[in-house]
């Protein structure tokens, strides 16, 4: 498997202006692209942002995300019933770039907010404080969640050259503890127990953007926590892991196999290194499509319950027998 690097102290080197790419045990410091010396319109043009939060439980995954470009912003939350087998509420927004703001961390001091006449969504963590608050109130739907990192194992950090002189900072974290409530309509539902994660995201991107993703939150045989990070494209190895307890364990690069005619057949999901051998069985689709003036994006993201087998170092291969989680095709020109 994969060696881990410790977190360095800035994602950009100060003297030689060059981003430290690499794969890093314990998360990023604050994301701050300055040193790359990029114009204001260079900036607003390639500076992308953004923070997805998932919240699962035995029957629920609610997933959320705020994104701010330069030029817009948008953001979306949705919330599949694994039992079910269906989108229970689906929500998407888009907006001015002022309606949104994304930090330049992950962990403590994180904030992610959008916010309409017709919708507040906030996530935010305070500095030296384990928690994330995560809010949305719009029409018909109402959550109110507090996501418990003291537990939690480490995430994993990542800094790439995304394409020729375009780099990308990302840090995923999962197996966060939950408790909360999800309104829907009018009908509460507890969220006390659940686990959590999220994909935090800052990168100076090229003009057209492509990734598969795969991200998996629930428990082994004996209640053990699992989480898994998997993508292919973009970022590729270097974000790609399984969190098993406390453990955080670096993967190869995702390999996808799915027909993306048909997004609800069942998505294979392999690794570089031979670790993974998985599906994601669909229960439902969040997808959009949007062609304006300077953004066409294809966005697809089914929904539903992984299984297959894992194999780590020291230990004999994990079952997953069902694990609520997602994964997506994303392409996009922005």
């Amino acid at each position: 498997m994969r060696e881990l690097a410790t977190s360095p102290d800035a994602v950009v080197d100060p003297v030689t202006r060059s981003p430290r790419l690499g794969s890093y045990r314990g998360g990023l410091p604050r994301v701050d692209w300055t040193p790359l010396r990029v114009g204001a319109t260079a900036r607003t043009l390639r500076h992308k942002r953004w923070l997805y939060v998932a919240i699962a439980s035995d029957d629920l995954y609610v997933a959320l995300a705020v994104v701010r470009l330069g030029y817009a912003a948008s953001a979306f939350v949705y919330v599949y019933d694994g039992a079910a087998r269906t989108l229970l509420a689906r929500r998407s927004w888009m907006s001015a770039p002022f309606a949104a703001v994304v930090g330049d961390t992950g962990g403590e001091g994180c904030r992610a907010s959008f916010q309409t006449r017709t919708v507040s969504v906030l996530v935010e963590r305070a500095r030296r404080d384990p928690y994330y608050g995560v809010h949305v109130e719009t029409r018909g739907l109402s959550l109110n969640a507090s996501l418990d990192a003291t537990a939690a194992p480490p995430a994993i950090g990542a800094v790439a050259e995304v394409a020729p002189g375009r780099f990308d900072a990302t840090e995923k974290r999962a197996l966060l503890t939950t408790r909360g409530a999800l309104r829907i309509d009018g009908k509460s539902r507890s969220l006390d127990g659940a686990l959590a994660g999220y994909d935090f995201t800052s990168g100076m991107l090229a003009r057209r953007t492509t990734w598969r993703w795969g991200f998996a939150l629930g428990r082994l045989e004996g209640g053990v926590p699992f989480a898994l990070n998997l993508v292919e494209g973009f970022v590729g190895e270097a974000e790609c892991a399984a969190w098993v307890g406390r453990e955080l364990v670096g993967l190869g690069e995702g390999r996808f196999s799915f027909d993306r005619a048909r997004p609800m057949e069942p998505w294979g999901v392999t690794t570089t290194d031979g670790a993974a051998d998985l599906t994601l069985t669909p229960g439902a689709v969040h997808q959009e499509k949007r062609e304006m003036v300077v953004v066409a994006s294809r966005f697809v993201q089914p929904c539903g319950a992984w299984s297959g087998t894992l194999a780590l170092p020291g230990r004999a291969p994990l079952t997953i027998e069902r694990a609520l989680g997602v994964t997506e095709d994303q392409d996009v020109t922005w």
